[in-house]
């Protein structure tokens, strides 16, 4: 849950009084899809540059 807090997607209070850990857990598990995805789109764009050269 210290990864919601760090990437400011929730509070400690918020997960605390309003979030179940079920959905505490889909927020993770959305938030982990978006980092993987960034990263996939950031080596595509890597690969590109250097095939252009």
């Amino acid at each position: 849950m210290y990864t919601l807090i760090k990437a400011q997607l929730a509070s400690m209070q918020e997960l605390k009084e309003y979030y179940t850990l079920d959905e505490a857990l889909k927020l993770y598990a959305l938030y982990m899809m978006e980092v993987d995805i960034e990263h996939c789109r950031n080596e595509e764009m890597k690969n590109e540059a250097r095939r252009a050269k």
